[in-house]
């Protein structure tokens, strides 16, 4: 079956209701050092009548109204994330330990808006034992021959999801950072029909940004880590992991060609002057292969660690049909739920 120019969209809930809630935040908010601090502003939040809480809900939902207004998708789901205890943890359980605690509005929020979706009408995913980027790449994965797929977040780690099938419409922090990528791409914004402040990610984009194509964003992780979510990478290569994937593709090539070298001093010299042609100015091979101490883990097995930890599953099992997610809105549960929140949105 074709499905042509119909649009799934696949929207990071979690992302999505993060933003809304930090966005309509006193300034008071941000400069606060600890909870305590932060629960005497939470009567300053946007709430009902009642005391539910509703900046985030207000925000987000906003936003999704004027997406299927103006982008017009034919099909649309909500992935969240449950549990910051998912495999990942298992693995490595300090990823994302330096997370602080999500806010109680907005961890109530979360609880809501994921109900409230579902009663409009909407598909929400969530699971367990993955995160919201995971289900989102099955999702997209699942799909992406049957209908255009579309990734709604401000996550760069779905950088890695772009292909000629899927994209991403990326959440960009201000509109001066906006027209800087529009103008350095050569970027018509006019010919977009995107939400605002948001950009189509492309391969080329994704190249541009971060020195390798899309695939390779684990193995680029694998050796810079991600400080937000607490996975090492190997310290000391930084600026030669862009130019070492583009000779060796992945960690594990960068590996094997390390290990071919050996230990003879003219073959390294011969390398390393090779590199030097390549835009590797330091050499980082002390770096790539700095043994492990003790508890301390060995530069390659962090590498391969850090690779897996932002490598987003792709092949989940997910019972759904395309149609289990074509968009349908339940108006009068959508003006139920306006009423309860006291919200005033056409």
């Amino acid at each position: 079956m074709t499905y042509l120019n119909e649009k799934l969209l696949i929207i990071d809930g979690s992302s999505m209701l993060t933003t809304a809630f930090y966005a309509t935040c006193p300034k008071s908010f941000y400069y606060a050092k600890t909870e305590e601090e932060r629960e005497k502003i939470y009567p300053k939040l946007m709430h009902t009548s009642t005391g539910l809480y509703s900046n985030a809900i207000y925000g987000m939902l906003k936003q999704v109204l004027n997406i299927i207004t103006y982008q017009c998708p034919e099909y649309i789901v909500f992935c969240f994330d449950k549990s910051r205890n998912t495999f990942r943890r298992k693995i490595y359980p300090e990823y994302k330990a330096n997370r602080k605690i999500t806010p109680k509005p907005l961890e109530e929020q979360f609880i809501a808006m994921e109900n409230i979706l579902e009663e409009i009408g909407m598909k929400v995913l969530v699971n367990d034992n993955y995160e919201a980027d995971d289900l989102a790449g099955s999702m997209a994965k699942k799909f992406e021959d049957e209908v255009d797929v579309i990734l709604m977040t401000k996550d760069h780690d779905y950088y890695q999801l772009v292909n000629e099938k899927t994209k991403v419409w990326m959440g960009i922090h201000s509109i001066k950072a906006l027209h800087e990528m529009l103008d350095k791409y050569n970027i018509d914004e006019s010919a977009l029909n995107i939400p605002y402040r948001y950009l189509e990610i492309t391969p080329e984009i994704v190249k541009g940004e971060t020195g390798v194509y899309p695939h390779q964003i684990p193995d680029l992780k694998g050796f810079l880590g991600d400080a937000s979510d607490n996975i090492p990478g190997v310290k000391g290569i930084s600026s030669a992991a862009a130019p070492l994937l583009s000779l060796y593709k992945t960690v594990e090539g960068v590996y094997a060609a390390i290990e071919a070298i050996g230990y003879s001093k003219d073959n390294i010299n011969t390398v390393l002057d090779y590199w030097k042609t390549c835009g590797i100015k330091r050499s980082p091979i002390k770096a790539l292969t700095r043994p492990g101490t003790g508890n301390e883990r060995g530069a390659k097995d962090y590498a391969l660690l850090s690779k897996q930890l932002g490598t987003i599953v792709t092949d989940i099992p997910l019972n759904i049909k395309l149609n289990d997610v074509k968009l349908n809105i339940n108006q009068k549960s959508l003006s139920a739920v306006k009423k309860k929140y006291e919200i005033k949105l056409f």
